[in-house]
């Protein structure tokens, strides 16, 4: 039985643990009878978390997933329990309580089906235009960033098939490329082969660099067998459309902060390049334009990592980004931070592992961006 399984069964035993309480005192007609029926039920919940994290390891995601199961299936269980033996009983009168539950129980079932096994799904595609002075005539970026898979399947083809419609000169991934154990990736490498090779095939430039979850050296690999280019810390040219572009790769590096460039880099970017060139950062995360000084040539940082919050409610918007952008940067688009252009895909993805797989206010894009003289 895998783990979400597991939070599943756990999340059902809490609602019918909490609506099961009500209901066999005197049908949970009272106000008492639910507030104890749902404490019963919390309380099942909290013993059967402490249970799982210290059992089966379960992390900060997986407490979330939890969280968010109970939410969206085992309050409405509780609830149900609760509401429905008054309703069909004609004797009984359900109180306000109980229609207040029955409201709530159904929006939360949308909701958990909505972000679940819709919003995940709805790939947009962001379209953003940008003026630089190093240009002399237009030219599009393609961003793919964050698909995050165990596998290649029509959802990623998708974003494939997006990115390729809009015809770019250029496409960056910023890193996150799948998220599978190393002993899974043998059996999937042929299909992420296969997805980059269809994109180096239709665009001459694709360039990709490490994020949190994926292997450094398998992307590496990857780049080489299917003629994109991978970039470790490092600085390329390119000519696009008649001009040099620079390509900056910011690698993931968990010994050094998320914010700090690596000293050689910094360096040769100095040395290297001049604000007649048209130079693009790719940074995973977007934390490393917090320190970009501010005689920086860099013309625009594109980034992923943070899934747009992947879950944004409205009037405050994203819950968690991990990151320390300001959250109106974090919540995905084209921004300025410190004088630097910079964009923030939502990405194509989501959080695997033990976190829930699910998307709510943030659905899932690829990014085209215009770069046009200023």
């Amino acid at each position: 039985m895998n783990l979400s399984t597991i939070l599943l069964v756990c999340a059902i035993v809490a609602g019918l643990a909490g609506g099961l309480s009500a209901r066999f005192r005197r049908w949970g007609t009272g106000v008492a009878d639910i507030a104890i029926g749902l404490a019963i039920g919390v309380l099942f919940a909290l013993v059967s978390t402490v249970v799982m994290v210290l059992a089966i390891g379960l992390n900060f995601f997986g407490i979330i997933h939890y969280s968010y199961l109970l939410i969206v299936v085992g309050f409405p269980i509780a609830a149900a329990w609760i509401v429905l033996p008054q309703l069909v009983n004609a004797e009984r009168r359900t109180p306000f309580l109980g229609w207040g539950l029955a409201i709530l129980a159904v929006a939360a079932v949308a909701i958990g089906l909505w972000a679940t096994h819709v919003e995940p799904f709805r790939l947009q595609v962001d379209t953003q235009a940008l003026g630089v002075s190093g240009v002399n005539e237009p030219l599009v970026l393609g961003v793919i960033a964050d698909l995050q898979t165990r596998s290649i399947g029509s959802h990623e083809q998708a974003a494939l098939d997006a990115i390729l419609e809009g015809q770019p000169d250029v496409v960056v991934i910023p890193g996150d490329l799948f998220q599978l154990e190393l002993t899974e990736l043998d059996a999937q490498i042929p299909q992420f082969v296969g997805w980059l090779r269809q994109l180096a095939d239709e665009v001459e430039h694709v360039f990709i660099v490490n994020g949190d979850v994926d292997f450094a050296d398998v992307l590496e690999d990857l780049a080489e067998e299917t003629g994109a280019i991978y970039l470790d810390d490092e600085i390329t040219t390119v000519e696009v459309r008649d001009q040099d572009l620079v390509l900056v790769g910011i690698s993931v590096d968990e010994d050094r902060p998320a914010t700090e460039l690596d000293p050689a880099l910094d360096e040769q970017l100095l040395m290297e390049t001049s604000r007649e060139d048209l130079v693009i950062a790719i940074s995973h995360r977007p934390d490393a334009v917090l320190e970009l000084p501010a005689d920086t040539t860099i013309d625009l940082m594109v980034s992923g990592h943070t899934h747009g919050g992947q879950v944004a409610l409205p009037g405050i918007g994203p819950i968690l980004t991990f990151t320390e952008v300001p959250k109106v940067v974090a919540a995905g688009g084209l921004h300025v931070v410190n004088g630097t252009p910079i964009y923030v895909s939502t990405g194509v993805g989501i959080e695997r592992g033990q976190a829930p797989q699910l998307r709510f206010g943030v659905p899932p894009s690829v990014g085209l961006i215009t770069v046009v003289p200023a």
